[in-house]
């Protein structure tokens, strides 16, 4: 931590996941102060589990305590698992997989947003997926999650409209991290997106050059 209360600060979920260790080195070469947190590891700025209200309230008040600002959240935290059919699968595992990958965004973007909408500026940027578009059987809380992402996307982006705060959604194809390659040994990795072309479009959704662009879904898919 620094006392430069001028540069901005991304916080960043999940920053020890296979995206998350692309995307926070790029915002530190971008110029910002990163805040990554991840509740699976404590060699990370924050450890706090990002599906608990009362645990996000605190650890956001405690960053705006100690770093003045927050200018962009990035919501990495997601996981996908095989899932039973529709027919078969129990609450648990239901439940499981939605709070990971919907519950997560909302509660960090409810904390984050009273903060961005008070300072008239702030980017939040979600992570969705095909499947969130178009509902994959075999796939069924992962889906409903995405797309839940998705909507929930485009809801805080018309109701920031006009008040300096964009909110977007990157929607990557299979992305190449040492996770994927594990549970998919036998795919073709070079048709996967690289972890830093996703990097890449983050940081520009962040960027005042992309200031106009809210409520949209950026696609980063594989040439296959």
């Amino acid at each position: 931590m620094t006392d430069d209360s001028s540069t901005k600060v991304a916080l960043i979920t999940g920053g020890k996941g296979g995206l998350g260790s692309a995307i926070v080195p790029a915002f530190g070469s971008a110029g910002y102060r990163v805040v990554d947190c991840d509740a699976a590891h404590p060699d990370v700025a924050r450890q706090f589990d990002v599906t608990d209200s009362a645990a996000v309230e605190s650890a956001v008040s405690h960053i705006l305590t100690d770093f003045g600002r927050i200018d962009v959240l990035v919501n990495l935290v997601g996981a996908w698992r095989p899932q039973d059919p529709i027919s078969e699968i129990t609450d648990e595992d239901w439940d499981g997989i939605f709070k990971i990958n919907f519950r997560s965004v909302l509660v960090m973007s409810r904390a984050v947003l009273p903060h961005m909408i008070e300072r008239g500026s702030g980017c939040i940027i979600n992570v969705g997926a095909k499947q969130g578009e178009r509902g994959a059987g075999g796939n069924g809380p992962y889906s409903v999650a995405k797309a839940g992402v998705l909507a929930l996307t485009e809801v805080m982006a018309e109701e920031t409209l006009d008040s300096g705060i964009t909110v977007n959604a990157v929607v990557p194809s299979v992305i190449d991290t040492p996770g994927n390659r594990a549970g998919m040994p036998d795919a073709d990795f070079d048709v996967w997106v690289p972890p830093a072309q996703i990097a890449a479009t983050m940081v520009f959704l962040a960027s005042n050059e992309a200031a106009s662009i809210s409520g949209d879904r950026i696609h980063v898919f594989n040439k296959s």
